[in-house]
């Protein structure tokens, strides 16, 4: 199983990023789980132009990820879930794509070419603490998924 995690969002090397391939290393055994972060200078000028123009522009960066495996758009209004759900929403699946919006999230018209939109919490928080939140529950899914006792 191969799992892609997608993010409109600068490359950082941090406690954040150690803590992702933290996860990322664990969850070997059962997926290969890989980050990819997408920023340039295009993205910053349509941030700068407002919510509209940096949307688009996320959507233009992230439209070649659709096309990889069944896709899930994290977005503060998509289902929240527990983390067996969560578990099924991997299950038997050969390839699975989280995408991961810039600070102005995603339009709607993205949105609805995604297989599925979730949210990790009606909390605000940043990307970086989304983006390990989210492999930590990739991990959790996993480990559920092959009957592990980490989920207890």
């Amino acid at each position: 199983m191969k799992i892609n995690v997608v993010a409109i969002a600068k490359p950082e090397n941090d406690c954040y990023a150690q803590l992702c391939d933290h996860f990322s290393k664990m969850a070997k055994r059962y997926a290969k789980l890989e980050a990819f972060d997408l920023f340039n200078t295009k993205i910053t000028r349509a941030q700068e132009s407002g919510v509209s123009a940096a949307q688009k522009s996320y959507a233009q960066q992230l439209e070649p990820w659709l096309e990889r495996g069944y896709t899930v758009a994290l977005d503060p209004a998509g289902a929240e879930m527990e983390s067996e759900q969560f578990a099924k929403l991997l299950a038997n699946r050969t390839e699975v794509t989280f995408l991961i919006g810039g600070a102005y999230g995603h339009g709607d018209t993205f949105l609805a070419r995604c297989d599925r939109v979730i949210s990790l919490s009606r909390l605000t928080m940043s990307h970086k603490v989304a983006k390990v939140m989210l492999f930590e529950q990739i991990y959790r899914g996993l480990t559920i998924n092959h009957n592990h006792p980490y989920h207890k």
